[in-house]
């Protein structure tokens, strides 16, 4: 999905245009992009229907907000969940569901006081119950709470207040409440938490200003507005303020092959599609009709497996592939152009670099050594076994990538065999079935804070469970400010460089396409439906 202005840090990011400046009008405004093209044309297409058409690769596995991990998931449930803070314009944490929130001195306490007569799409009243069973789910099933919010306890002060209780002060609490994208802090009624428990939800219920109208499973989903929302009566400022949503409907339609969504997107049956096929972009750059720009998607990164007995379970060999391979090949065939994309070194993006950056293991980067890397594959005991390397086909930039690492890797002897799924498979596979392959190439977003990164995810494949680990990622959620956090992140690449738990191959950068009649605002990773309409 595309990214922000400013991305979880607050620091700007760079946007390119493929196309001259009067052709594309990507207009910063109010720290938020907006598409606005050329002059419309006057016939309205499907503004006269109110209804906006997304074509997009994949369709999430679950709408559950708490649970998923998938972007696609947060670009659909973001208009139909609502949280208790959000970020404004300039990504200060602002009330939503609370009508005003207080932290006490020591850190340790934090107080909501809820807005009343806000409702849930089934009609039920918002209060205090629904928040604390919410929340107290959040904290035990949500891969974006755990760490930072152990030991945390959510209770009912009376019908519209609640407290949350932390063990230790951490500048992460409200980072994570205000962070809607994935694995976030929906509220939904106390009586669906009650049905589902800790497992994925299936009654899409929330209190935002769409709902969701249908799922045709591999099809498409269709999220329609709500005419009885209640909308915050302040100005619109990023997620904040006024949601006054126009749109009636926003169809997403799931399409994995390219060719099909670039004859869609050219013959106008879909208005918007959040990434176009790299290897076309030229026969899209002087379509009159359509609007384009480049947005961060995030790392493009190679996994290793941790299954037992494997040939990365040996890190030495994790360092040999780390040595072998030549980045700019790679992400040059990835997306296609030496301007969509970065090479960076650590776990964070580049545009994070003013406060995620570090000298640790720069020298050593992008090395394209193969003789160290022959040398090492010995010392690890590599005595040319069988490996997988697991792909998606669903997301080019990952599945060219792949391609090449094959070959470059081939080239220091290790036996690759490429293995391709549609990307339900694969992130099933990817998640529960690590015994079933040995590395893996996979897009992940722009996160927060590098604990969401590889290598600091619980029960994610380049996890290891050690107590340095545990007192490193104690020690950075214990600190009181961003600064102090900076301060840490030395020794989190470090431990990165030791352990070796992925290898970073870049940074992506997608372009998107939209109708030139439309006006989509973008922040924080996503497009915000309920400020789009039709000129």
């Amino acid at each position: 999905m595309p990214t922000p202005v400013t991305g979880a840090s607050g620091i700007p990011r760079r946007r390119r245009s493929l196309r001259r400046a009067s052709a594309v009008s990507a207009i910063v405004a109010s720290g938020a992009l907006v598409l606005s093209g050329c002059a419309a044309s006057g016939d309205g297409g499907d503004a006269a229907k109110d209804v906006v058409n997304v074509v997009t690769p994949a369709q999430p596995s679950t709408l559950d907000p708490q649970i998923s991990t998938e972007s696609i998931m947060g670009e659909i449930t973001g208009s139909i969940y609502e949280t208790l803070v959000v970020t404004d314009e300039n990504l200060v944490p602002q009330p939503m569901l609370a009508e005003s929130f207080e932290r006490s001195d020591d850190g340790l306490e934090y107080t909501f006081v809820l807005r009343e007569g806000v409702k849930f799409h089934d009609g039920s009243e918002l209060t205090a119950s629904d928040v604390v069973d919410s929340m107290n789910r959040w904290t035990r099933v949500s891969i974006a709470a755990d760490g930072a919010f152990d030991g945390s306890e959510w209770t009912e002060v009376d019908d519209y207040t609640v407290k949350l209780t932390v063990p230790t002060a951490s500048f992460l609490h409200l980072l994570y409440l205000s962070d809607i994208g994935t694995s976030y802090p929906a509220i939904m009624p106390s009586e669906v938490i009650e049905e589902f428990g800790d497992e994925p939800v299936q009654d899409i219920v929330g209190t935002g200003p769409y709902t969701l109208k249908e799922w045709d499973a591999d099809q498409r989903i269709v999220i329609e507005k709500w005419d009885d929302y209640q909308s915050v009566d302040a100005p619109s400022s990023g997620r904040a303020g006024a949601k006054d949503a126009v749109l009636n409907e926003v169809v997403f339609s799931f399409v994995p092959d390219a060719a099909t969504r670039t004859m869609g997107m050219q013959s106008g049956q879909y208005d918007v599609t959040p990434e176009l096929p790299f290897d076309g972009l030229t026969q899209f750059q002087e379509d009159p009709n359509l609007v384009l720009g480049t947005y961060t998607i995030g790392p493009i990164n190679l996994v290793y497996s941790d299954r037992a007995g494997g040939p990365f379970e040996n890190v030495v060999n994790r360092q040999a592939v780390n040595t072998a391979l030549d980045r700019d090949p790679i992400m040059l065939a990835s997306v296609g152009s030496e301007e969509l994309y970065d090479l960076v070194h650590h776990n964070m993006t580049e545009p994070q670099q003013a406060i995620w950056d570090t000298e640790v293991g720069k020298a050593e980067f992008n090395a394209a050594d193969t003789a160290a890397a022959k040398a090492l594959l010995a010392e690890g005991g590599y005595a040319g076994e069988p490996v997988t390397l697991l792909v998606t086909r669903d997301y080019t930039e990952a599945y060219n990538a792949a391609v090449v690492v094959a070959e470059q890797l081939k080239g220091i002897g290790v036996d690759v065999k490429l293995e391709a799924l549609e990307w339900a498979s694969y992130f099933d596979k990817y998640k529960e079935g690590r015994d079933e392959w040995d590395l893996t190439i996979i897009p992940q977003g722009t996160v927060t804070d590098p604990t969401q990164t590889v290598g600091f995810l619980p029960n994610r494949a380049g996890y290891y469970d050690t107590p340095e680990l545990h007192d490193l990622l104690a020690r950075f959620r214990a600190a009181p400010t961003q600064d102090d956090a900076t301060l840490i992140f030395d020794e989190m690449q470090q431990y990165i460089e030791t352990y070796r738990p992925l290898t970073r191959l870049g940074d992506a950068h997608n372009v998107y396409a939209a109708s030139k009649d439309l006006e989509l605002p973008v922040f924080n990773s996503h497009f915000v439906w309920w400020n789009a309409s039709w000129k």
